[in-house]
């Protein structure tokens, strides 16, 4: 019978030593950084939206961009934070702010000023155009944040996930309004939330599925 020395040399022959992590706050600034990139280059690609100087000065619609880029800072925060089993759940609240103020922004700007579709607008290629641009955004970012969290192997993989994809959603969101002028309502009632939803539904199904694994 094998004693327990010998055990114990077994079972520790084989282990790796261990890279600590960087503290949330550090990798999280990573991610903000990285999103600020994206949306500079996608602004170098496709140029700042004709109207900007205008909507400047337009209330809501500065509501709603801040509302959306805090949203994604916060959420991002969020993530690494209660990615670690030692962080309390209630990190999960500190994106609910900044989401109210994204929501009220969008309320305030679109439902509270209607406006109809011009007859003979380009409906469907300016909204092809959105959409890319949202993808665009998405990719590069769901990859960094699934990686960086992956580094963690997350106990809570779930919530992780779906606050993760809120940030993704809010930086996503920020790079169209910052791009693409779109007038109707409705038009604006669909290309914002509809791609926010998907992205945050794909991502948290997804996503929690991709943080159960071993990282390499």
């Amino acid at each position: 019978m094998t004693d327990t020395g010998q055990m114990i040399d077994a079972l520790a022959g084989g282990l790796q030593p261990v890279r600590r992590l960087r503290p949330p706050f550090v990798r999280a600034l990573a991610v903000v950084v990285l999103a600020a990139a994206v949306v500079a280059v996608l602004m170098a690609i496709r140029g700042l939206r004709a109207d900007f100087g205008a909507r400047a000065h337009d209330t809501g619609f500065c509501i709603q961009i801040v509302g959306a880029w805090l949203t994604g800072v916060t959420a991002t925060m969020a993530a690494f934070e209660i990615s670690l089993p030692d962080r309390s759940r209630r990190w999960a609240a500190l994106p609910l702010p900044a989401v109210a103020l994204w929501l009220y922004g969008f309320a305030f700007g679109c439902l509270a000023h209607w406006i109809a579709i011009p007859a003979g607008a380009p409906v469907v290629e300016e909204s092809e155009r959105c959409l890319t641009t949202i993808v665009m955004a998405t990719l590069p970012l769901s990859l960094a944040l699934w990686l960086m969290l992956r580094q963690a192997r997350p106990l809570r993989a779930a919530n992780t996930a779906w606050i993760a994809a809120l940030a993704v959603a809010g930086f996503a969101d920020t790079a169209h309004l910052l791009l693409h002028v779109v007038q109707a309502s409705s038009l604006v009632l669909v290309i914002n939330l509809v791609p926010v939803a998907i992205i945050v539904a794909l991502g948290g199904i997804g996503g929690r599925l991709g943080l159960n694994t071993v990282p390499g």
